[in-house]
């Protein structure tokens, strides 16, 4: 038995040395004593991969490459030690999961933090740690007392007790039942003795730089078995002869090497000469010498700069991280095309795989560079980590609609996805959950859309309710068996068991295999083998948990946060797929295979190098006082950042040919992002090494152009930039013409041409569409006033919502529609009640007010969307509010009676085929007809006392709306006039006889808060509240027609109306008054713009064409935004501007745009 170190710098052939040692051996006997390559667990792929594929190898039975966990699984599987349960990762979490569970209330310091998650995952690490340097509960404990009695000890003492008590509890939890995996190495050690595998045998230890406590207990007991160690280290042998010192680049592997001297010492293991490989060029750097000077010279102090070529190296600045990985891409393609690379010779090389490994997905994607990402891969979005997380939600939160949905849109239920788009809409429209989804009782929720009316079940109604209990039974049956069968389980085995059950019912299995088919034949082989992972990690997973726990008693929500602990650990760790692939990695994790060309990406200041950060339980101060009181851990922050410099070396020196080093000026919000020190030095020792800056586009110079053309689809992306430059007036270089009419001379190529061409001439504007307005409409049109403004307002919205019929999803929830539902009906039926009982609007009390106002509330608030006032006590008090707006709205009303003499003819009065009155028709220009439908709020009646009798039309808003002359103009604003036209044609079958225009007006549904510098008298806070109600709109211009709706206005403002009177009889300026010449000049109006509007609905009007009136545009709270995609920066997408005008002008266009048109009113 021996000890031997191979020595040398990067790229001097230390692990070629010790592969060579090995073929020979097998070349010269393929059978005898066993040879043993043990390298990190992440370099056992790559390193086999390299032994194996070796020409005239003719065997290697005798040749194992092993990590320390597969040696210790070896070992064990010949000599036992696997008696006790094997306790994963996954089950180790899921263990200290439950054990905080029982212990936190006990906990000192992390009691709170215990329910936090990520919690376990930081609890597991740091008990790895305390294994894998050999840190027993006892020595914690040693230490608490010692640490205690220091005056810095702060809180550590207590964070320290808290670790040794979880720590404690996992160990007894184990203790003769299972193995923690951090267990395997120390077990190691002491069956190693036992196995005949390492006798007379030959070991070789590569691409390690440093042991843990554990490790070095295992490599003394294989010294005192095997014939001969190996230790290859990356360390230059020159060194050897000065004092060690911590700044050192090779600093750890010194180390390293005296610690493995003394345990040779101390076990009698006789070292060898060092085998020293040192070349003026190591072998690596052959074919680029600059980067053999970069090795050497990048830490020497004082600096030794070269002079010479520095082709084989590029320093890169990107404008950002994008334009980093593109160019990367550009280059990546350039070499294999150009210099015969394959995809296999080239790394990427990576500090923060992360921060780059969506931009890396995407853009070598986009390039077609075949690539593999070498990170472990969360689960946590994947669809059957979900359907489990979601499915236990389910029965905990009594079936809400959030995890029902979620896991039913996993695509692993019966469901497809149109069923459970239509089955959620329903229950979003009715607000089930609970009971309603199990208790088999078929849905016939409804929404009404009338309060105090029967409505039949239409046609359609009905079957959407049968589609939608179908799709309810077929979505609850599983998940119905589950909760009865977890709600009953008494252990964890048994709520496991139910669980499993629930993924047999729904074929999991089978739906993740033809998943995975369907991506292999896709080419998406990574995805394919996710899938097949997955599944194999969710059985191992519930397998650990009820090896773990299976007799353990707890509640279903304990059950959930120990299952989640384990979820959220579960990794995922791919091979490549493939063998001819770009390898990107992380340089801590990741061991690439022989690179010709290494791509150093993110070398940003605190990237790379890395900020060391705590870690785990103990900060870095804390850490420092472990130490000094004798806990040795893993190393600390300065130590790791000392460590990072060791990573810098091994990235520049990762390829035998190119080395490209780059970093981002700004991040991906434009903030600046500085180099790191690594840039500043390179330029040091390079100083011939030309910095070159990516822009995000081509710049515009041929040679810099060049590049951007280097993939089909990517130069035709940056030609269509060019082309919009060109459109602009700025000449298109040469070159992009070459690139123009070589994708106009390739079939390949064209459809994608084309496309760039049509995008420089898109306008976002929609032609018209007569042929399908037909089909929808028909020549007969049946439309409401608010379709009408809603056309007038934008045709293209009025085409989604009326001819494509595309709605909002309704929602269970009070909206200002259900709001306007409740108090037109409320007020409809407290006027039916003041009409039957023989009361008059002008003499009922306050009381009987509210006694009305309470019996209607109680009546229609059950008929409001399925009971949504009772079901919380949000919106009971939401009804009492209501309860009080209506009073006030009443009370209100009852004051305008008792002021004057109009009193209502007519509550809710519909007019429309099949109504109280007959439509509004009216004839297009083009044959067509249009039949105008809706319902008036209020017609009230006023007769003076020559006989002439006055209609006053109240449309109720439960908002604070105006009337503007500019909206009647335009057509926005025509529905209050719309109702008055209807009730004056209609006048002799409302009032007995010919009437006149009285008001229009808007009467706000209000119970206004009054402010107020102290206390007010009750009579003007009435006063102030009929102020703030003051209806809006427009009344004839007609002193006594005004006295007769507001006996009190005789000289000065009404409190009820918007006018003002003058002594003599005139109106103020700002008073909202016509005279009836002018009303009939709105009628006529009226009529053009809703034959206007119809004739251009039938003649597939549907531009996008909204108008914008001061600060406001309908765009802000439109629906269709997203399918219409109104920018008003592009060509043709303006808005119609409406601009209040003063009055003369607005009757003078008024009178314009009348002649000539319909007449009759």
């Amino acid at each position: 038995m021996s000890l031997r170190f191979i020595f040398g710098r990067a790229g001097s052939g230390k692990t070629t040395t010790c592969l060579a040692e090995i073929r020979q051996l097998l070349q010269e006997s393929p059978a005898g004593n066993s040879l043993v390559l043990l390298v990190p667990e992440q370099a056992t792929f790559q390193t086999e991969y390299a032994l194996a594929s070796a020409p005239n190898l003719g065997g290697m039975m005798r040749a194992q490459v092993l990590s320390f966990r597969r040696l210790a699984y070896r070992v064990f599987l010949e000599v036992g030690g696997l008696s006790r349960i094997p306790l994963g990762e996954l089950g180790q979490r899921m263990v200290l999961r439950r054990l905080l569970e029982r212990r936190k209330n006990q906990l000192q310091v992390f009691h709170r933090a215990a329910n936090q998650s990520g919690f376990t995952d930081v609890l597991a690490k740091t008990i790895s740690e305390l294994k894998l340097y050999c840190i027993t509960p006892e020595t914690l404990q040693e230490k608490i007392s010692i640490i205690k009695d220091r005056e810095d000890a702060g809180r550590l003492a207590d964070k320290l007790a808290d670790l040794a008590h979880l720590y404690c509890d996992l160990e007894e939890y184990l203790a003769g039942r299972y193995i923690h995996a951090d267990d395997y190495l120390g077990l190691l050690a002491e069956r190693i003795n036992l196995s005949t595998a390492f006798n007379g045998a030959q070991v070789w230890i590569d691409s390690f730089t440093g042991f843990t406590p554990q490790e070095y207990q295992v490599l003394a007991a294989i010294l005192l078995k095997a014939e001969r160690v190996s230790v290859a280290l990356c360390l230059d042998s020159r060194q050897l002869l000065s004092p060690a010192r911590e700044t050192d680049i090779f600093f750890s592997p010194r180390q390293t090497m005296e610690k493995l001297m003394s345990l040779a010492g101390e076990l009698g293991v006789p070292v060898e000469n060092p085998t020293v490989l040192e070349q003026a060029v190591p072998w690596r750097f052959v074919s680029a010498p600059v980067i053999s000077h970069l090795e050497t010279a990048f830490f020497q102090r004082p600096t030794r700069v070269w002079e010479k070529d520095v082709a084989g190296i590029r320093l890169v600045a990107a404008a950002n991280r994008r334009a980093e990985v593109e160019g990367v891409a550009r280059e990546v393609i350039r070499l294999c095309r150009d210099e015969g690379y394959r995809w296999r010779e080239i790394g990427v090389v990576l500090r923060d795989v992360e921060g780059y490994r969506d931009l890396i997905n995407s853009v070598f994607a986009d390039y077609g560079i075949a690539f593999f990402i070498d990170v472990k891969r969360t689960v946590m979005f994947h669809p059957l980590v979900e359907l489990i997380r979601s499915a236990l939600e389910v029965v905990l939160e009594n079936w809400a609609y959030d995890p029902v949905f979620r896991y039913l849109k996993t695509d692993l239920t019966p469901l497809s996805r149109e069923e459970v788009d239509q089955l959620e809409n329903y229950v979003l429209a009715h607000g089930i959950r609970g009971g309603h989804w199990t208790n088999g009782q078929p849905w016939n929720f409804r929404r009404r859309y009338t309060l105090g009316e029967d409505e039949g079940l239409k046609p359609w109604e009905a079957n959407q309710l049968a589609q939608v209990n179908q799709s309810r039974t077929k979505a609850v049956k599983e998940l119905a068996d589950f909760e009865r069968s977890a709600k009953t389980a008494a252990t964890v085995r048994e709520v496991t068991l139910a669980l499993f059950h629930l993924l047999e019912d729904l074929a999991v299995a089978h739906s993740l295999e033809q998943w995975s088919r369907e991506a292999e034949e896709k080419g998406r082989l990574e995805a394919a083998r996710e899938h097949a992972q997955v599944w194999k990690g969710i059985v191992d997973l519930l397998d650990q948990m009820v090896e773990a726990l299976g007799e353990e008693a707890m509640s279903l929500e304990e059950y959930a946060n120990v299952l989640l602990a384990g979820l959220e650990s579960l990794q995922l760790g791919l091979i490549p797929p493939g063998l001819d692939q770009v390898l990107v990695g992380s340089l801590d994790r990741s061991r690439n295979p022989a690179l010709r060309a290494a791509f150093v990406l993110g070398v940003s200041d605190g990237i790379f190098p890395a900020r060391p950060g705590g870690e785990g339980f103990f900060s870095e101060p804390e850490r420092e006082r472990l130490q000094a009181a004798g806990l040795n851990l893993a190393p600390d922050g300065r130590r790791r950042l000392l460590e990072e410099q060791y990573l810098v070396y091994t990235a520049l020196t990762r390829s035998s040919e190119y080395l490209w080093v780059s970093y981002p000026v700004a991040d991906g919000e434009g903030r600046a992002m500085m180099p790191s020190t690594v840039i500043a030095r390179l330029k040091e020792v390079l100083p011939g090494l030309q910095q070159r800056v990516l822009p995000v586009e081509p710049p515009g110079v041929p040679a810099g152009d060049l590049e951007f053309i280097g993939h089909p689809g990517r130069a035709l992306s940056h030609l269509g930039v060019k082309l919009r430059e060109a459109k602009a007036g700025i000449p298109i270089p040469a070159l992009w013409l070459g690139v123009y009419n070589w994708a106009l001379s390739c079939p390949r190529h064209l459809a994608a041409l084309k496309e760039i061409i049509g995008g420089l001439y898109h306008v976002n504007q929609e032609k018209p569409v007569p042929s399908l307005a037909r089909k929808l409409y028909g020549q007969r049109m049946q439309v409401s006033v608010s379709r009408i403004e809603k056309f007038n307002s934008c045709p293209f919205a009025h085409f989604m919502a009326y001819g494509l019929e595309l709605k909002d999803r309704t929602q269970y929830k009070l909206a200002a529609p259900d709001l306007g539902q409740f108090f037109h009906a409320a007020l409809k039926k407290v006027g039916d009640r003041i009409a039957t009982t023989g009361l008059d609007w002008g003499t009922i009390s306050k009381e009987q007010c509210r006694d009305l106002v309470g019996a209607v509330t109680e009546e229609l608030a059950p008929e409001l969307q399925n009971e949504i006032l009772f079901s919380t006590a949000r919106y009971r008090y939401i009804q009492n509010k209501l309860r009080r707006t209506l009073e006030r709205s009443v009370g209100v009303l009852a004051e305008h009676a008792r002021r004057g003499i109009f009193r209502p003819i007519g509550l809710e009065v519909g007019f429309g085929r099949g109504q109280d009155l007959p439509p509004l028709a009216l004839n297009t220009v083009g044959g067509g007809t249009l039949e105008v439908h809706g319902r008036i709020d209020r017609i009230d009646l006023g007769v003076l006392e020559g006989g002439h009798k006055y209609l006053r039309v109240i449309d109720y808003k439960s908002g604070r709306a105006g009337l503007s002359l500019a909206g009647i103009y335009h057509g926005l604003e025509i529905q209050l006039l719309t109702y008055l036209d209807v009730a004056l044609t209609h006048a002799p079958l409302l009032a007995g006889g010919p009437a006149l225009p009285g008001a229009i007006l808007y009467f706000s549904l209000q119970d206004p808060l009054i402010t107020a510098q102290g206390p007010v008298d009750p009579a003007e806070a009435e006063r102030r509240v009929l102020a703030y109600l003051k209806t809006k709109g427009l009344v004839l211009a007609d002193a006594g027609v005004v006295r007769m709706m507001d006996s009190h206005c005789l000289n000065g403002r009404s409190e009820l109306l918007p006018v003002a009177l003058k002594q003599d009889g005139g109106f103020y300026k700002d008073s909202s008054v016509i005279d009836e010449a002018q009303f009939a000049a709105l009628r006529r109006h009226l009529r053009l713009v809703l034959a206007g509007a119809a004739e251009r609905i039938l003649a597939g009007d549907v531009a996008i064409d909204p108008y914008r009136k001061k600060n406001f545009a309908p765009c802000r709270y439109c629906s269709y935004k997203p399918v219409c995609q109104h920018d008003p920066l592009l060509e043709g997408n303006g808005f119609r501007l409406i601009k209040e005008e003063a009055k003369e002008v607005f009757w003078f266009k008024l009178n314009q745009a009348g002649k000539g048109g319909e007449g009759g009113v």
